[in-house]
């Protein structure tokens, strides 16, 4: 799927007007133009012509250019939207492109090359991060919806059948895990669009909730933190989840699964087997596992929500051996 091709690229902000000239010249081509738009609350009226291409917003003075790019997404708007920014701090580039922007350059950009980096953004899918996991959330929900019907009827025919044993255990373990796995998929999209507003939230809170409500057996908590983090709750409350489960489900009998804090973050450990290094680097991977069913999405979930906040995640040995997923919030 191919974005929708427009004519006109709108360079928006009193700092950047004088790019539109230049930007019009650079394009050479009948089939894209640049227009100024000196006032960046007009923005929404001119996307309603339906012929925008991209945007290119000021990040300098009274432009917030991030600000401006968070409303258009909200409006809903998917086009490639880039920032200019005159001398912008190191800082203030991330904060934009961990927000979701497409890109973002300096006024000394060459416009030919900004007009090189415009048509490759509005020609490609996704346009950014931001709009990919909307595209995405959309589809899995979409797949996942229509394969669940399917397998209803399935499971509906099962219990009308008298299959024995060991047949029809090994039926209803196949049929729930392709269910498992149309749920996460479902899951991914919504899961990795970038944190635009967060809390102050207990870790130890958030962890003890997450754990009581999962109701594990021959499995313990160990709280050892008392520190609040910046996150979303409800995602942060998946990672939690996921990194318990992951921890149960690789452990036969008793464990003990630990939740700490860091200079940088947090850790979750247990004192399971552990993860052999050489699978370390690839445990995040979307569908890894080292079950014996050989599939795994629950550390590709938790690496996805630490993307999403603009965390990082790494795998080592806890003290007793087991597994320790670091979470590095800073």
């Amino acid at each position: 799927m191919t974005p929708a091709r427009g004519t006109v690229y709108l360079v928006a902000g009193s700092e950047v007007t004088d790019l539109a000239g230049t930007l019009s010249d650079a394009l050479a081509t009948d089939e894209a133009t640049a227009e100024a738009v000196p006032d960046t609350s007009d923005i929404q009226d001119r996307l309603r012509d339906g012929n925008i291409r991209g945007a290119v917003i000021s990040d300098d003075g009274d432009c917030d250019g991030v600000a401006v790019f968070e409303a258009l997404r909200a409006a809903g708007t998917d086009i490639p939207i880039v920032l200019v920014g005159t001398d912008p701090e190191p800082d203030r580039v991330t904060e934009a492109l961990r927000a979701g922007v497409t890109e973002y350059v300096t006024a000394a950009t060459p416009a030919s090359l900004l007009a090189a980096k415009l048509e490759a953004y509005a020609t490609r899918w996704p346009t950014d991060w931001r709009v990919g996991a909307s595209q995405w959330d959309d589809i899995s929900s979409g797949i996942s919806h229509d394969a669940k019907n399917p397998l209803n009827v399935v499971m509906g025919r099962l219990e009308l059948l008298d299959i024995g044993e060991p047949h029809e255990d090994a039926l209803l373990r196949s049929v729930t895990r392709v269910e498992s796995l149309l749920t996460d998929l479902s899951r991914i999209g919504s899961i990795g669009r970038p944190v635009s507003e967060t809390d102050s939230v207990s870790l130890s809170d958030v962890a003890t909730s997450v754990w009581a409500a999962a109701s594990y057996e021959d499995a313990t908590l160990d709280v050892t933190t008392d520190a609040a983090i910046d996150a979303e709750n409800d995602r942060l409350q998946l990672l939690l989840r996921e990194l318990f489960d992951n921890a149960i489900a690789h452990t036969e009998g008793p464990v003990t699964v630990t939740v700490g804090d860091t200079e940088s973050g947090f850790y979750v450990a247990d004192d399971g087997p552990g993860i052999p290094e050489s699978d370390r680097d690839r445990v995040f991977e979307q569908g890894f596992g080292t079950t014996r069913e050989g599939e795994g999405y629950g550390l590709f979930l938790v690496d996805t929500v630490a993307r999403a906040h603009g965390w990082t995640v790494s795998v080592g040995t806890s003290e007793s051996g087991g597994t320790r997923i670091d979470v590095a919030t800073a």
